[in-house]
């Protein structure tokens, strides 16, 4: 039995989303769909459990607090913007069964807009639903599945993120750098229809990655000895005049490093536009961010 949270500010896919997990092969292993947030245009259904909040919240403010009011003993985090696989309950609920804990499910891109696409690639690239199962260094959160009880010791997701970017990052890092494995499974699938449809909306988003990133990369053990965290303030402004061939290299590595986007070859140049997007953000956030004592 599971908790499904979902949350949402104003999302005009929610009863989408919904209507995709009361068709569940397992529909009757959900114990609860709660979601967290604000609906002006009441598109919540009326028969889930909708925690309203006076202020918009962050996801991981939103996220936290369904977890707050969840009473199965496993958590299955989706976003407001996931379309669930019929079998994603069931696979879920089977990959905790054969003894994994902390779950991530796999991401099919949707190639409605351009822009659209090129962003899950690039974000999502370890967790489509056609890379292989396995372990992974980290989760994202759109499809994650956890005990409760371990998701309460932890503390949830750390709430100083702003928006939705990082705080899965860093949730993840928390749990291995404790020994926790983290596995990955791509036939827990959801399809993933976000709203990035242009080439601005796409970098800006990868940008708030690159800041979370740098953010993450000062504070995590498992990650100070990474160029990320070692990188000098002073050297900003380089990072931003070299972000597209920083890019570039990097899509070339992301392309031989995972065969299945080789079907996508469209997509190239607008990966390497968005990762560009993901360098100036990491730039910004030396600029902002006093490094610890004893680094320049």
């Amino acid at each position: 039995m599971l908790s499904i949270i979902i949350p949402s500010l104003h999302a005009p896919l929610i009863a989408r989303v919904v209507a995709s997990l009361e068709a569940q092969t397992a529909r009757d292993q959900i114990g609860e769909i709660i979601i967290v947030g604000q609906d002006r245009d009441h598109l919540v259904p009326a028969h889930v459990t909708f925690i309203q909040t006076e202020q918009p919240l962050s996801a991981a403010a939103a996220r936290n607090l369904g977890a707050q009011h969840a009473s199965a003993p496993i958590l299955l985090f989706i976003d407001s913007d996931c379309i669930a696989a019929p079998e994603l309950v069931e696979l879920v609920l089977a990959c905790h069964a054969q003894g994994h804990q902390i779950i991530g499910g796999g991401v099919a891109p949707t190639g409605s807009f351009y822009w659209t696409l090129c962003d899950n690639l690039l974000v999502f690239a370890e967790y489509l639903t056609s890379s292989p199962a396995g372990p992974r260094d980290s989760l994202p959160s759109l499809n994650f599945s956890i005990p409760r009880q371990l998701f309460i010791d932890f503390g949830g997701f750390d709430e100083r993120f702003p928006g939705a970017a990082g705080e899965d990052f860093d949730f993840s890092l928390r749990l291995r750098e404790a020994g926790y494995p983290l596995y990955f499974t791509p036939t827990a699938q959801v399809v993933h229809q976000h709203r990035r449809s242009t080439s601005r909306e796409t970098w800006e988003h990868l940008r708030s990655f690159g800041r979370a990133h740098s953010r993450v990369a000062s504070t995590r053990a498992s990650l100070r000895h990474t160029p990320a965290a070692r990188l000098p303030r002073k050297m900003a402004g380089l990072i931003m005049s070299a972000a597209l061939p920083l890019a570039l290299l990097d899509a070339v590595r992301l392309y031989m490093a995972h065969p299945n986007l080789c079907r996508y070859p469209n997509a190239f140049p607008g990966i390497v536009w968005a990762k560009s997007g993901w360098y100036w953000g990491l730039a910004e956030a030396l600029m902002a961010v006093p490094k610890p004592h004893g680094q320049t």
